[in-house]
């Protein structure tokens, strides 16, 4: 009776659902940068997880979600907290922590700051608005791997949702991955996302040829040429 009356509430948008499908069932979750709590709320009506907390650097929008928090009856379960980044999430409080809805270089500053996500009961659940490059190289570089990677299609537009767990040594080195990540090519979304970033790298090199940088636009051209082929192979196996 109770999910099914959360149902005619409200629905996740395909984003942030797909972010939720990644979070562990029956565990502690922090969502940050939550706006109006919509993740948290959905998964605490669902019975999916045992404490949420729903943290926003701006009060404003902390406030509507603590309104949300109260009209959803879910207090026992959604703590709403001003915080910048993780600086008021404790370790022991979240063993999974999404990051949805901010740019790719925001995501790498505030996982920078919080070593305690290296522990190896931790999980991120990361959904870059831009900078997806910049940070995945970032995890690489500190050691975070990428398990599993899924396009969605969201208001026209595609993005990228990662599961991330601290483990060096199951980093990926593919000279494609900071592209393109683990996605399937074989699915429509992330034939999608790949075929815009060969399109950037494309622009790209063409920018560079013009300016009269030769070596920088002929290595871009070469990526592109990458993603493509990767592309045609894939649609050619099925």
């Amino acid at each position: 009776m109770f999910a099914r009356r959360q149902k005619r509430l409200f629905q996740l948008d395909p984003r942030l659902r797909l972010c939720a499908s990644m979070v562990r069932s029956g565990g502690t979750v922090a969502d940050i940068g939550t706006d109006h709590a919509y993740l948290p709320i959905w998964l605490a009506r669902n019975g999916l997880v045992e404490k949420a907390i729903a943290a926003d650097i701006h009060l404003g929008p902390l406030q509507k979600a603590a309104m949300n928090v109260k009209r959803h009856l879910v207090q026992d379960l959604v703590d709403t907290r001003l915080s910048d980044g993780l600086d008021q999430v404790f370790a022991h409080e979240a063993d999974d922590i999404v990051m949805a809805g901010m740019g790719g270089e925001t995501i790498a500053a505030i996982i920078q700051k919080a070593p305690w996500l290296k522990q190896k009961e931790k999980q991120l659940i990361l959904q870059p608005m831009t900078c997806a490059k910049e940070l995945r190289e970032f995890l690489a570089g500190e050691g975070y791997a990428v398990c599993e990677e899924r396009a969605v299609l969201s208001d026209d537009r595609v993005y990228s949702v990662m599961r991330v767990e601290y483990d060096p040594q199951k980093v990926p080195s593919h000279p494609l991955y900071p592209y393109i990540g683990l996605l399937d090519p074989s699915l429509p979304e992330s034939q999608q996302y790949i075929d815009r970033e060969r399109g950037h790298l494309q622009k790209k090199a063409d920018g560079l040829k013009i300016a009269g940088n030769l070596p920088e636009a002929s290595r871009f051209a070469r990526l592109a040429d990458a993603l493509q082929e990767f592309l045609d192979s894939s649609a050619a196996a099925f």
